[in-house]
């Protein structure tokens, strides 16, 4: 677990929003997560004069709505995508000299390790052929954050489709704020009192079976060190920039909730998911059109889900790159997001 206590923020959020976005068409996906914004070309934004408003209101309108998406951005290179989820997070606020996540194996690193390729060949092998000879009928372990078991999860993170089939391969996101505002005031109580074991047991076993081919790190944070693999962190976090409270503890690498037995923490767990697969309108659901579309996310306030669906069409090939964030923390005075927008349906934040 990370040693990091944080100087909770005087407000929420901790700068102001200048407008600089308050002309650029920005549609609302859903009324709880996701907006897409159009007719914007990225790079031309990372020369702007203003270069640094616009990334700054745009780390926050991210941290509002979850997930943000642009369309068609072919000017865009590695290294201006890196450069953008770079500025975005450090403009945000994050801790100054936290950079991009490595990946933990140092088979999966490129030529340059702060980009990881998502490639479907290794998934392919995995799913190409049902489990046990049965129709999987359960993609309910597609959910995730990225990377939580590391005591600084990533905060941003940017994926850009570089090839895609003519249909399938949608990615899903589920707001982590909405899921808290789903439970009654006594489970909120409740979740707030509890941590969770965060541990990737996939890369702890890699490392038991040689360590020399893993990353020992530090992997994109100074206490992202190490070959266990495994964090402690709260149930419900507070966003650092809205200062509302969201579910965190749910996906692949949540091993357990502490404190509680084995039952218990299987039936906490199963509460999370529940919410996720029950209330579709949790979710907001992208399909990748073209080459060139980019979805920007952010860690402390959703989950996500790929759908493995496309792999007798085509391959689904694109470029992510991860910024690291501050270990999750749980402010006492923050709030549920309809409690601090003034109740449901609450005012939608967008900029236009």
């Amino acid at each position: 677990m990370g040693s990091y206590q944080p100087e909770y923020p005087v407000t929420y959020p901790p700068f102001p929003d200048t407008g600089s976005l308050k002309d650029v068409k920005c549609v609302p996906l859903t009324p709880v997560i996701g907006s897409e914004i159009r007719d914007v070309d990225i790079t031309e934004w990372l020369r702007a004069p203003n270069s640094d408003e616009i990334l700054r209101d745009l780390s926050l309108l991210i941290a509002k709505r979850g997930v943000i998406f642009f369309r068609n951005q072919h000017n865009i290179t590695d290294e201006a995508q890196k450069e953008f989820c770079r500025r975005v997070n450090e403009l945000s606020g994050a801790p100054k000299e936290n950079g991009f996540y490595r990946h933990s194996l140092k088979a999966m690193q490129g030529a340059d390790p702060e980009m990881g390729k998502v490639d479907p060949d290794r998934i392919y092998k995995m799913y190409q052929k049902p489990l046990n000879g049965l129709p999987r009928q359960s993609h309910i372990k597609e959910w995730h954050t990225d990377s939580s078991f590391e005591p600084m999860p990533p905060s941003f993170t940017v994926l850009r489709l570089a090839e895609m089939p003519e249909t399938g391969g949608d990615t899903l996101w589920a707001s982590g704020y909405e899921l808290y505002d789903r439970l009654s005031p006594p489970y909120k109580q409740f979740f707030e009192s509890l941590t969770a074991t965060h541990k990737s047991t996939a890369l702890y076993g890699a490392a038991q079976a040689n360590p020399s081919q893993m990353d020992e790190g530090p992997r994109g944070a100074a206490g992202n060190v190490g070959l266990d693999f495994s964090s402690h962190h709260p149930v419900v976090r507070t966003h650092p920039l809205t200062g509302w409270k969201s579910i965190f503890a749910y996906g692949v690498n949540c091993l357990s909730i502490d404190g509680v037995t084995d039952i218990e923490s299987a039936q906490i767990l199963k509460k999370i998911g529940r919410l996720i697969l029950d209330n579709q309108d949790t979710q907001v659901r992208f399909h990748w059109e073209n080459t060139g579309d980019l979805a920007i996310w952010d860690n402390r306030c959703t989950f996500h889900a790929a759908t493995t669906d496309h792999f007798p069409v085509g391959p689904r090939i694109g470029w992510r790159c991860m910024t690291m964030g501050e270990t999750p923390f749980l402010d006492p005075k923050s709030k549920g997001r309809n409690e601090a927008t003034g109740g449901w349906p609450y005012k939608l934040e967008n900029p236009k």
